[in-house]
């Protein structure tokens, strides 16, 4: 196996409008706490090539990952299935897709990105080499720093990870696990929050790293359980020291990662939905749009119009259920899978892709390529979470069905049974 591995700063210039809190805040970016990156991984077995790119930022449009993968598939000749976007979902990020009443991205940031990401493949593509020795780890780490936000019980309490030590440069390693990077809370700066904090302990001792963030779309770090948004440049150094330690103690219990043929299946699987006829949707945009003529500082209501018009919109041009598909990703290389989830995943749905392959040392990254929006468990439905309602409506999804999420899961539970053979 041969191995690469490349990096470039994505920091834009200040006024770039942060997403993931709140309705119309307009946060705009007045410098940075810390610098954003796009770090990508390159693997190739001699016959077959993937890359897996991290990027600081929230999520991305099925269109942007589309325009990335067709540029790197006509520079590079990376079929665009095996090229993965994952997003580390920092709050503290520029907007990169349309999120209503959350976060707009200005073209010109859009068409930066796209530059800095096909360099940042072409680069790892670049410095393949082979590799002197290839490890894997898996660890519990219990009382960890995340909590379950939303009354459920689910909670992925291990930290995963592997570590490639190539023939020539430094050691490169690759982390894993379930949180949402939200510390810092309403600011102002662009931050990587605790996943740039992880890296940059690694950094510090040399060792180039990358980190996915798992299925945590129902779980936040502790210090948002008292007040959310109290988290500092002090607890992000926290976050990372702490995890940096598990991670460590990880790789001194690291167990070989067996070699073996590349394998990749990417499929765009259906997300069941439930919506009102035409008609009525139509009717009910008209009530809002009265409403808000009372009341038009009123963002929850405005986000709203603006879900219903996407909706409508939609309906007239047949495209319902293209926009209710979410890409599942796979990549297989021996006894180490990498999956890619286009979604804000609950642990429950996590957990069922994992448990396709209990022999194997399964990376999940959520918030992988085109976002669709939250994916949800049945019983948080049933509670009328967030998730499934106020979230799916920023994100401009239809409403999934209850059982919208397993249904969803258990296809990728196919796709990686279908990988390992």
């Amino acid at each position: 196996m041969q191995f690469g591995y490349a990096d470039v700063d994505i920091t834009p210039q200040p006024g770039e409008e942060l997403t993931g809190y709140g309705y119309y805040l307009n946060r705009r970016a007045t410098g940075a706490a810390d610098p954003l990156l796009a770090r990508a991984l390159a693997m190739s077995d001699g016959d077959a090539r993937a890359v897996v790119v991290q990027l600081d930022l929230l999520a991305l449009s099925a269109q942007f990952v589309d325009d990335v993968r067709g540029e790197c598939e006509r520079r590079l000749g990376l079929p665009g299935s095996h090229l993965m976007l994952h997003c580390t979902h920092t709050h503290s990020g520029p907007a990169v897709r349309v999120t209503f009443g959350c976060g707009r991205p200005s073209e010109h940031f859009l068409h930066d990105l796209n530059r800095h990401l096909v360099s940042v493949v072409e680069g790892a593509l670049e410095n393949l080499t082979e590799a002197d020795s290839m490890e894997a780890f898996e660890i519990p780490w219990p009382k960890g720093f995340a909590h379950n936000r939303v009354g459920g019980s689910e909670l992925d309490t291990h930290v995963r990870g592997v570590r490639i030590v190539p023939t020539a440069g430094r050691p490169i390693v690759l982390m894993n696990y379930a949180c949402h990077p939200v510390t810092m809370g309403v600011n102002r700066e662009y931050s990587a929050d605790y996943p740039g904090a992880l890296i940059r302990e690694f950094n510090a001792y040399g060792t180039r790293a990358l980190f996915l963030t798992g299925c945590s779309g129902d779980i936040n770090p502790l210090i948002n359980a008292y007040k959310h948004g109290m988290g500092t440049s002090e607890t992000l150094r926290i976050y990372g020291r702490d995890l940096a330690a598990v991670v460590r103690e990880g790789l001194r219990q690291a167990c070989d990662w067996t070699p073996g043929p590349l394998r990749v299946i990417s499929e765009m699987v259906p997300v069941a939905y439930d919506m009102p006829g035409e008609d009525e949707f139509a009717e009910a945009l008209a009530g809002l749009k009265a409403q808000v003529l009372d009341s038009p500082d009123d963002g929850t209501l405005r986000a709203n119009i603006e879900w219903h018009e996407a909706m409508l919109a939609a309906y007239a041009q047949g495209t319902m259920d293209e926009i209710s598909r979410a890409e599942i990703q796979v990549m297989g290389c021996g006894n180490v899978l990498f999956a890619g989830l286009a979604a804000e995943t609950f642990t429950k749905l996590g957990q069922m892709i994992r448990d396709a392959a209990p022999d194997h040392l399964s990376i999940i990254g959520a918030t992988t390529n085109g976002v669709i929006g939250y994916l949800s468990d049945s019983a948080d439905v049933a509670r009328g979470g967030y998730a499934s309602s106020s979230a799916a409506k920023l994100y401009g999804m239809p409403l999934p069905t209850p059982e919208a999420g397993e249904t969803w899961a258990r296809e990728g539970a196919r796709i990686v049974r279908e990988v390992i053979g």
